[in-house]
């Protein structure tokens, strides 16, 4: 039992890393501007792209070292 739970959360694990890695934001009209070494680096610079009204909107991939952002503008 204790085998099938962890090789189950093992899968999981992988899964939701490959989401976070994933480009999922470029499917949907967003464009790559940078990595950023935190999500809060990110959404700093995000923010700063939105109020210098360079962007409408952001969007941060978040991983568990880095956060890439993309903005929609």
């Amino acid at each position: 039992m204790r085998k099938t739970i962890s090789a189950l959360s093992l899968t999981g694990l992988l899964a939701a890393t490959a989401l976070l890695l994933a480009p999922s934001a470029q499917a949907t009209g967003f464009t790559y501007v940078g990595m950023y070494p935190s999500a809060a680096a990110c959404d700093a610079a995000g923010k700063a792209y939105v109020a210098n009204g360079q962007a409408v909107s952001y969007f941060c991939d978040v991983a568990p070292t880095t956060a890439r952002l993309s903005i929609w503008s």
